[in-house]
């Protein structure tokens, strides 16, 4: 069959792309959208066509045909001194999500929420853009009843990362957190430390709520009375844990330990300890975290913490999203969690290692 010439004058069209397959344009269109019943010579003779004419499918007009666009929505929220500091955490989930798009033939349109504007007025500008086929949200708007219900009012199914509130309100992907934070406490505990501070997370974040139960539980397990003085509000940047630390070395009594709700904050720790160096409380001080972030762990002494499986994570939401969005079922999902041990924590009194 002679291919039909293309104008180099304009970008090609699905008319364009079926004339070079030699197929129907509705037969590009549901090789297009991954729809079943087309046979496995002719979908790879549409994909080399569209491969050859550099063919961009048109989201929003096949968003209006009522046909999926493939593109998945990722809203997050965040100041913008958050989301430069906690950048290592983002991009973890950022790349899972871009790798299980790749692979489900997907788009990701990331969208940030500004913290410091009128929330639903974001929300409205999120939802009247490009058609989406689903939207993920990120912590802490997993927990923002009134973003959800936008964002359901546009007919497109949610998922949430992470959530602690109102867990059957629609499909999510998260770990325990309250577990984790138990464990590593305890790992603390089973080194000797008795004075273990925490410094918890940002308190519009449910996550920092569930880390601090996780760690008074495993205080009182040990039988170990819960001294106020040792846990100090952090906000999940390194700024606030550095702060945190400095103010637990100014104690009488300083901590042996500090276990941070997450490894930016662990980072501040480590460099108000090593400011302090000439005290041999700071010197001896066992610092652990929460994350796994693989930037944080390449620092040295390499930090003890908890990984949370974020590549895991956005796959499993990127995959809860495709099943909806194609009608099919699908259910939440809890991740397990795991200790990482470094070289950042000892037994009291002893320097770790670095």
């Amino acid at each position: 069959m002679t291919k039909a010439p293309i104008s180099t004058s304009r970008k090609p069209t699905i008319k364009d792309v079926a004339a070079r397959a030699g197929v129907s344009f509705k037969t590009v269109s549901r090789v297009l959208n991954a729809e079943a019943g087309v046979r496995a010579d002719v979908r790879d003779r549409v994909r080399a066509a569209v491969v050859a004419l550099g063919y961009t499918p048109n989201l929003a007009a096949r968003g209006l045909s009522g046909g999926r666009t493939r593109l998945i929505g990722l809203v997050t929220y965040a100041t913008a001194e958050a989301f430069l500091e906690n950048h290592a955490y983002l991009s973890a989930l950022e790349t899972g999500f871009i790798d299980r798009c790749q692979a489900l033939g997907s788009s990701l349109a990331i969208e940030i929420v500004r913290a410091n504007a009128d929330l639903e007025s974001e929300v409205r500008a999120v939802a009247s853009g490009l058609t989406k086929d689903a939207f993920i949200l990120l912590p802490p708007l997993a927990d923002n009843m009134r973003v959800i219900a936008a964002l359901e009012a546009t007919g497109a199914p949610v998922v949430r990362i992470a959530p602690t509130l109102d867990l059957d309100r629609c499909v999510y992907v998260g770990m325990d957190d309250e577990a984790a934070s138990f464990d590593m406490t305890q790992r603390l505990l089973t080194l000797g430390h008795r004075r273990i501070a925490l410094i918890s997370g940002h308190p519009g974040h449910g996550a920092a709520e569930a880390r601090r139960q996780g760690y008074v539980r495993a205080m009182r397990t040990a039988g170990i009375e819960i001294d106020p003085g040792l846990i100090r509000q952090g906000w999940f940047t390194e700024a606030s844990g550095f702060d945190a630390a400095m103010g637990l070395l100014d104690l009488d009594e300083p901590p042996t330990a500090v276990f941070a709700s997450n490894d930016m904050m662990a980072v501040g720790v480590r460099r108000a300890a090593r400011l302090r160096s000439e005290d041999p409380a700071a010197a001896c001080l066992s610092i652990v975290g929460f994350d796994g972030l693989r930037t944080v762990m390449a620092g040295w002494p390499t930090l003890t913490t908890v990984r949370q499986p974020l590549t895991q994570m956005a796959w499993a939401a990127l995959d809860a999203a495709d099943a909806l969005a194609e009608g099919r079922g699908t259910i939440s999902v809890v991740l397990p969690h795991s200790l990482l041990e470094g070289q950042s924590a000892a037994a009291p009194h002893t320097v770790p290692i670095g």
